[in-house]
C-alpha cells in the first residue's frame, strides 16, 4: 500500500512538473526564437540602408564591388537597370527565377516587383511563426538611370541554429525529467514517511496494549471460573483479585483515553488560580501512607515566603504530583528518601515543581526514552527481579505500571504550556521537575478552550 501511494504520488508530481516546466521551455525557446528573428532584421535593415547609401555615391559599379558588399553583408544583391537584370554572381541567374516564382509573387499579392518599396516588405515568404527570407528594395535614379535594387537573405542558417537550440532544449526537458523523477520519489518517501513510522507506532500500539491487556483479562477470567467452583469461603479471594485487575484495567484505560485525547487536541483544562502550596500538601498527606507502608520516608519542602497562584488545572497537576510520587515510591528500594518541594525561584514567570529521589537513578541514554509510551527501563526491571528473589516487597516496578504514566504526565505538562525534565538529583537518583507558567496567557494557542 505504502510503495503504491508513493508510485502514485510521485507519477503525478512528475506529470505536473514536467507540463509547466516543458511549457516554460516553449514559451523561453520562443521568445529566444523571436529575439533572434529580431537582431537579425535590424541587422539586415542597417546593411542594407548602408549598401543602398554606398550605391547612391558609387560612380561605377563593378561586379568585384557588388560581391565584396555581399560577402561582407551576407545577403544578395540584385540589380536591374531600366528593368534589365545586371548580373555579377554567376549564380543569380538560377537563384532570380526562385525570387520570381516563389517569394516575390508571394509578398506582391499581384503587384510587379517595382511596387515593392515599403519597409514594411523587409521580410517575406512567411510560413509559420516566422518569415523564410528577408527582403528589401529600394529604386533610385541614378546617372540617367532608374536602377532598381533588391536585398534577399535566407533565414536558413538563423532556422538551423534554432533546430540545434530546440534540439538542445528537448535534451535538457528530458534530462530534467529524470532527475525530478527520482527526486519526486525522495521526496515522496520523506514526505510519506511520518505517515509510515504514524502507522507503525499505531501497530506496535494495539500490539502492546493488546499484550497488556491480555495478562490482566486472562486473570480476571481464570478467577472468575475458578470462583465457580470455589467454595464459598474462598471466593472472596478470588473476587478480590477480579477487583484488583479490574482496578489496574482501569487505570491503564483511563492513561489511554488522557493520551488518546492529547493527541487529537481533546485533553480538556479547567484553567483556575491555584494555590501549589496547598496542593502539594495534600499531595504529600495522601501518599504518606503508602510510603509508610513501602517504608519510604517521604518528605516536603514548601518556600518560606509566599508564591503567587497559578493558573493550571487542579486536577491535571494533582495527577502529575501523583504519577511522579508513584514512580518514585515503586522504582527506589526501601528505606529511600522521596522528597517532594517547589524549587527556589523569583516565581514572576514559572514555578517548578519538583520530586527527588535517592535511587538508583535513571541511565543518561535511557532519559529521552522514558517518556515514551509503554516504556519501562530495563535496568528497573531487573532491579525489581532481583529484589523479588530476595522477598523484598519495596520494589513494584512490574506490577501496576504499564509504562504511561510519564507519558501522561508530559502530555499534561505540554498542555499547561509547561516542561517535564528528567536529571541526576545531587548525590545520586532521578530529579523530575515540572515547571509551570505561572499565568496561563489568553495568547497561548488554544487557550480557554479545548486543548
Amino acid at each position: 500500500m505504502y510503495r503504491k501511494v508513493r508510485l502514485r504520488l510521485t507519477l503525478l508530481f512528475t506529470l505536473v512538473t514536467s507540463i509547466l516546466l516543458a511549457a516554460l521551455l516553449c514559451v523561453s525557446f520562443f521568445l529566444s526564437a523571436r529575439q533572434q528573428f529580431s537582431l537579425q532584421q535590424s541587422s539586415f535593415t542597417s546593411q542594407s540602408f548602408t549598401v543602398v547609401e554606398a550605391i547612391r555615391e558609387q560612380n561605377i559599379l563593378t561586379s568585384q564591388w557588388l560581391s565584396d558588399r555581399e560577402e561582407a553583408a551576407g545577403f544578395r544583391i540584385y540589380l536591374w537597370d531600366n528593368d534589365v537584370e545586371l548580373f555579377h554572381n554567376h549564380d543569380h541567374q538560377n537563384y532570380i527565377r526562385q525570387v520570381y516564382s516563389y517569394y516575390l509573387p508571394a509578398l506582391s499579392n499581384g503587384r510587379t516587383l517595382h511596387a515593392l518599396s515599403s519597409p514594411a516588405d523587409i521580410s517575406v515568404g512567411c510560413h509559420g511563426l516566422l518569415p523564410e527570407v528577408l527582403f528589401y528594395h529600394k529604386q533610385m535614379v541614378k546617372n540617367s538611370s532608374i536602377l532598381q535594387i533588391y536585398f534577399l537573405q535566407s533565414l536558413d542558417p538563423l532556422y538551423e541554429h534554432l533546430r540545434s537550440s530546440l534540439l538542445l532544449y528537448l535534451v535538457l526537458l528530458v534530462g530534467s525529467e529524470c532527475l525530478l523523477t527520482l527526486f519526486c520519489w525522495y521526496f515522496t518517501g520523506k514526505l510519506l514517511q511520518p505517515l509510515l513510522d504514524t502507522q507503525e507506532s499505531q501497530n506496535r500500539f494495539i500490539s502492546v496494549v493488546s499484550h497488556e491487556l491480555r495478562t490482566p483479562l486472562a486473570v480476571i477470567l481464570s478467577s472468575a471460573s475458578a470462583c465457580e467452583k470455589a467454595p464459598r469461603t474462598e471466593q472472596k479471594s478470588f473476587f478480590q483479585v477480579i477487583e484488583r485487575e479490574g482496578t489496574q484495567m482501569s487505570a491503564m484505560l483511563e492513561q489511554l483515553l488522557t493520551l488518546s485525547r492529547a493527541d487529537s487536541h481533546g485533553l480538556h483544562l479547567q484553567i483556575e488560580k491555584t494555590d501549589l502550596q496547598t496542593l502539594l500538601l495534600e499531595t504529600y498527606e495522601s501518599f504518606q501512607p503508602l510510603a509508610a507502608q513501602t517504608s519510604h520516608r517521604l518528605s516536603i519542602r514548601l518556600p518560606e515566603s509566599e508564591i503567587p497562584l497559578c493558573d493550571c488545572d487542579v486536577f491535571r497537576i494533582r495527577q502529575v504530583c501523583h504519577i511522579l510520587l508513584h514512580n518514585a515510591i515503586s522504582y527506589t528500594p526501601a528505606g529511600s528518601g522521596i522528597l517532594l518541594y517547589i524549587a527556589d525561584g523569583t516565581y514572576e514567570k514559572e514555578i517548578a515543581i519538583g520530586v527527588q529521589d535517592n535511587g538508583p537513578g535513571i541511565p543518561e541514554e535511557e532519559r529521552d526514552k522514558i517518556f515514551d509510551r509503554f516504556y519501562r527501563g530495563e535496568r528497573n526491571s531487573r532491579l525489581n527481579r532481583n529484589n523479588t528473589d530476595n522477598n523484598t516487597q519495596a520494589w513494584t516496578a512490574e506490577k501496576g505500571h504499564h509504562g504511561l504514566g510519564l507519558a501522561v504526565a508530559k502530555e499534561i505538562a505540554a498542555a499547561h504550556r509547561g516542561t517535564l525534565t528528567v536529571s541526576e538529583a545531587p548525590g545520586g537518583g532521578a530529579l523530575f521537575l515540572f515547571t509551570l507558567p505561572v499565568v496561563f496567557d489568553g495568547s497561548y494557542p488554544d487557550a480557554g478552550r479545548l486543548l
